[in-house]
């Protein structure tokens, strides 16, 4: 697939709604792409989309596991006046929040109904100095969507529990770099999506390929745990977009990794200590291909990978991220040229894990 084609997917996947719990949107998007790559997909009760991609033997198998939702909020209350109450879905730093565009998704339409709204931000003229110095709380801040009563929010198919989630376009800043919303994790999706095209075009891997587009990873990698369950793989690969640290004020021992040198390899973080059989192949694989790659300064955060390998009996695991800027903000930036690396890395594996 040419690198345009790929940005395309890339900029679908970024620009959809799939707030944890609400992933439908993205999950379909996904589903089309794969659906000519593999020999079966569905999706099971949680919401999990599941694939397999059968090789020349049933074993070993392989799962390659990205998740489909972002963080962002539900709506907990509605104003007799049209303002919206926010709870919020996954990990928010509050400070960011007053005073940007957000998108609705009324449940039970189209992917193309979306309502916008604006986070309210008391204007600096009506707050006192120390008003000005104080973050405020998610449960104090307001949406306003533009009307004045509760009744025109329901009108537009709002209701206590709706999702939503900050807007943000997806922007090719330079030939390599991008910006977006929810790069964590639609990036790992293009992977896993791009990695099922190099093996449906060479047709000649000998490992099953199983797959978990897995949802609710932002409030407690749910999705991986049922999704392992199922597809009983005999190893695994977490793809995630992982911090980068690597702009002013963070001194290098604290940056967990570096934008442009390519896919960065957990060794351990809160939830996974990565099986040292993988994490050797997954340093061998980009040796001699001569993919560049770096280690993930453990051991901050955690992943799909955790609840995997606790599957059954146990899964060796590994985990392999894109460096990303901005992670859990509203608005994210990477290079391209990291996840090219990571689908050559990720392709490679799943030809010459032989453990």
């Amino acid at each position: 697939m040419s690198d345009k084609a790929q940005r395309t997917t890339l900029q679908k996947l970024s620009e959809s709604i799939g707030v944890s719990g609400f992933e439908a949107d993205a999950r379909d998007i996904i589903h089309k792409e794969i659906e000519p790559l593999v020999d079966e997909a569905w999706v099971d009760p949680l919401g999990n989309l599941l694939a397999i991609r059968k090789g020349k033997q049933e074993k070993p198998r392989i799962l390659l596991d990205a998740h489909t939702d972002e963080i962002g909020f539900i709506v907990s209350y509605i104003h007799e006046k049209g303002f919206l109450r926010l709870t919020s879905i996954g990990g928010w730093d509050p400070r960011i929040l007053p005073g940007h565009r957000v998108v609705i998704r009324p449940l039970g339409t189209k992917p193309s109904v979306q309502v916008f709204g604006v986070i309210g931000a008391t204007p600096p003229h009506l707050t006192t100095a120390k008003q000005r110095e104080t973050v405020i709380a998610i449960d104090d801040l307001y949406v306003d969507i533009g009307v004045s009563s509760e009744e025109a929010v329901k009108a537009m198919g709002i209701r206590v529990g709706t999702p939503l989630t900050i807007w943000q376009p997806f922007v090719e800043l330079s030939d390599d770099t991008v910006s977006g919303k929810a790069f964590d994790d639609r990036v790992g999706c293009l992977v896993i999506i791009e990695v099922l095209r190099r093996l449906a075009k060479a047709r000649d891997h000998r490992a099953t390929i199983v797959v978990n587009f897995a949802v609710c990873e932002e409030v407690g990698t749910r999705g991986a745990k049922t999704g392992a369950y199922t597809l009983e793989p005999d190893v695994a690969l977490a793809l995630e977009c992982t911090s980068a640290g690597d702009m002013p004020g963070i001194p290098k021992h604290k940056s967990p990794t570096t934008l442009g040198k390519g896919p960065a390899l957990t060794v351990a973080d809160r939830t996974l200590i990565a099986h040292p059989k993988v994490l050797e192949a997954l340093e061998e694989i980009s040796i001699s291909l001569k993919i560049p790659y770096q280690y993930k300064q453990p051991l901050g955060g955690g992943t799909d990978g955790g609840p995997i390998s606790q599957s059954r009996q146990g899964v060796p695991t590994g985990v392999v991220s894109v460096p990303c800027r901005y992670i859990h903000s509203a608005i994210s930036l990477l290079r391209l040229s990291d996840i090219k690396s990571t689908i050559d890395l990720v392709h490679g594996f799943t030809q010459k894990w032989e453990k």
